[in-house]
Order: structure tokens, then C-alpha cells, then sequence
């Protein structure tokens, strides 16, 4: 319909027909020609398929890829390079040069030994996942052992024991063991403030103990 077939249908029935006519025809053109655009949310798939009905998911490590293929293979490496010493070591010995042979039986032995108990020493404490069992209120962390086995620590929030003084990878101790994870990655927040005892109300009583000694004195 044009312009002047609308104006046709009511021009004296609105003082303003024309601009009736106007938005009406607008309108009517974005009903025909503009699709409707429809949004498509999608949950965060790191946490599905990953809880039982005992045992809930409520963090998932993001390095925790990278972390298993690095041992892993650091530990092949390793496993290749103790298979190749007597055969390095051999070529290198027909050298007969002693600084040589040293330089190379150090550097052979170092990579092939100290490389997988360094990344070991670095990723021991980084949890991997940290389920909630609600019938028995205890968390499951699971880190990485040394041969890329997955180590299952179960705890309550009572046996946490958060250090006054951090260190680069520990978040926080259970029973003397050193555990790391990322706050952010936690798919609720309130599991992280129960681990770490935010829920607890301040003890305003730090100082009471010298408080009271310097009186006794």
C-alpha cells in the first residue's frame, strides 16, 4: 500500500493522517523484510557430566590439560633419554676429551632427571577438580601425582587451615598437605568463602593473648 492509498482510507478522520500513513507503512515494511533475531544461551559446559548423585562438581581447574600433557611428556622424554644414555654415553666417551664427557653426563642426567621432579614440585598442589559431597559435608580435591595418576584428598571445611603468609602455590593446607586453585573458576563462589572461612564471623581477639602476658608481667 503507497502513501496516497492510505491517505485515501482516512483523510479526514485524522488531523494528521499524513504522518499516521507514514509510521503505519514503516511499520508494516519491518514486519515484512526484518527477521527476528532470536539469542541462544549455552551453559557452561565445564561442569556437566562431571557430578553423581552423591558427589557434586563445583571446580575444574583450567590448566589441568596442560598440566597432564607436560608431565606426560616430560616423563616420555625422560623414559627415552635413560634408554639413549648408554649409547650417549658410549659416543661420547670415544671422544676422550674429560671436560666434554663431564659437560655431557651432567647435562644428559640433569634433563633426563631433575626436568620431571621440577614440574612435579610445581603442579603437585594444583587441584585439578574439587567435588561436595552433600551427605557427609566433605570436599574431594584431585591433584596430579608424580606419574599422572589422579591423587583424591577428602576433607571437611573444619580441617582447612588458611596460612597468615600465602605462598606462590598454596591457597590453603589440609592435614599438612599444600593445596592451590584459581578462585575464579569455582561455579559457585559460596564453596570458595566456606574453604577459606569467610563465612565465619572476624575474631576481634588476635591481640589477646600478648595483651594478657603484658599485664601478668
Amino acid at each position: 500500500m503507497s502513501v496516497k492509498g492510505c491517505l485515501r482510507l482516512f483523510p479526514i478522520y485524522h488531523p494528521n493522517s499524513r504522518e499516521v500513513c507514514g509510521n503505519f507503512l514503516g511499520t508494516s515494511l519491518l514486519k515484512k523484510h526484518v527477521t527476528p533475531i532470536t539469542f541462544h544461551t549455552q551453559s557452561n559446559s565445564r561442569f556437566a557430566g562431571t557430578s553423581t548423585k552423591n558427589e557434586m562438581q563445583v571446580y575444574y581447574g583450567l590448566l589441568t590439560p596442560q598440566i597432564k600433557a607436560v608431565k606426560i611428556f616430560s616423563l616420555s622424554s625422560s623414559v627415552v633419554g635413560v634408554a639413549a644414555q648408554p649409547f650417549l654415553y658410549t659416543a661420547i666417551a670415544t671422544t676422550g676429551n674429560i671436560p666434554i664427557i663431564v659437560a655431557a653426563y651432567s647435562f644428559i642426567g640433569f634433563f633426563t632427571v631433575a626436568t620431571p621432579l621440577l614440574l612435579h614440585s610445581i603442579t603437585r598442589n594444583y587441584i585439578t577438580h574439587l567435588a561436595y559431597k552433600k551427605d557427609t559435608d566433605t570436599y574431594i580435591a584431585r591433584t596430579v601425582s608424580f606419574f599422572c595418576q589422579s591423587v583424591q584428598t577428602e576433607f571437611k571445611p573444619e580441617e582447612v587451615k588458611v596460612p597468615d603468609v600465602p605462598g606462590m602455590f598454596t591457597t590453603f593446607i589440609v592435614r599438612g598437605k599444600k593445596l592451590f586453585l584459581d578462585p575464579r573458576l569455582f561455579d559457585n563462589p559460596d564453596h570458595y568463602a566456606r574453604l577459606m572461612g569467610y563465612d565465619k564471623p572476624i575474631d576481634f581477639k588476635l591481640y589477646q593473648n600478648d595483651t594478657e602476658e603484658n599485664m601478668k608481667k
